[in-house]
């Protein structure tokens, strides 16, 4: 019985950390700004960043050095390639498989910020 007890608080402590972790960010960092297409640009071209997704996993994204706007991301031990483009406050994503995408961009200092299209916020970060 005594085992027992000590197994259900076990699980409750575990569930109680789980209900307890933060909500996924669904808005910008105060005082974040829009860029410029050509900051954008400057910004993401021939950059490699990772994105922390919400189960957990990561994404890398490699953007081409070249005008070519090709683009590589990797995840879940996968890859897809497609090509990027820049427009004032926003990156558009084309992939062959991934779905495609044109995100809301916003910079806090230094910090890009993207937000997907499922509404939730994530910081690009320089590998």
């Amino acid at each position: 019985m005594k085992t027992l007890s000590l197994c259900l608080l076990a699980v409750a402590g575990v569930l109680v950390g789980c209900a307890s972790a933060p909500p996924a960010q669904t808005e910008f960092p105060p005082g974040a700004r829009a860029p410029t297409a050509a900051e954008a640009v400057s910004l993401l071209r021939g950059k490699s960043f990772t994105v922390a997704n919400p189960n957990g996993s990561s994404t890398r994204v490699d953007h081409a050095a070249d005008d070519s706007g090709g683009l590589t991301a990797y995840f879940a031990g996968r890859t897809d390639s497609g090509t990027w483009r820049a427009e004032d406050g926003r990156v558009c994503y084309e992939f062959k498989v991934i779905p495609s995408a044109c995100n809301d961009m916003r910079l806090v200092g230094a910090a890009i910020y993207i937000q997907r299209s499922n509404g939730q916020v994530v910081q690009l970060v320089p590998r």
